[in-house]
């Protein structure tokens, strides 16, 4: 079972880095600037902070919103759930802070990668301390990935991936 774990996160990790490089293949990163990346490093460290409080409302404020009618940007994909749009992914998270979740990003190793000029990867290794209701909370370190998008309203988070670094 372990080494199906394993084999699925060099799966997911090739996959990921494959798809990336071939995006950033053909972006071009120009428009994204130091101003931008400092702004994407906030907003990602607002949604952390917002997770770790359980403020529902701060982090249905970092994810992206469509207008109606267009597709939905927003995903939350890790090893064992897959939750697509952002009703669901805050339906998920609504569930999750009825027990312990806490994220501490080791903020020194946050990287920001332009894919395109609207478009970045954020890379964050973060400690994760979770545990359902009633339950005692665990600390593991995951290698937290997600994309920002900006929109009219700024930059904004779109797809969330976390994949457990051990």
């Amino acid at each position: 079972m372990r080494s199906t774990c394993h084999r699925f996160q060099r799966v997911l990790l090739a996959s990921l880095a494959c798809s990336l490089f071939a995006v950033a293949a053909h972006a071009q990163a120009a428009d994204v600037d130091t101003s931008d990346i400092q702004q994407v490093r906030d907003l990602f460290l607002r949604q952390s902070a917002a997770e770790s409080a359980h403020d529902i409302d701060a982090l249905d404020s970092v994810l992206a919103h469509t207008p109606a009618g267009q597709p939905d940007p927003v995903s939350f994909i890790a090893r064992a759930y897959q939750f697509i749009g952002r009703d669901a992914v805050m339906a998920h998270f609504r569930k999750t802070f009825e027990g312990t979740w806490r994220l501490d990003p080791d903020e020194a190793a946050i990287r920001i990668v332009p894919l395109g000029a609207d478009i970045v990867q954020i890379y964050a290794p973060t400690r994760v301390t979770l545990g359902a209701a009633g339950q005692p909370p665990k600390t593991a370190p995951f290698l937290i990935n997600e994309f920002a998008i900006r929109t009219p309203q700024g930059w904004r988070i779109s797809a969330i991936v976390p994949v457990p670094a051990q």
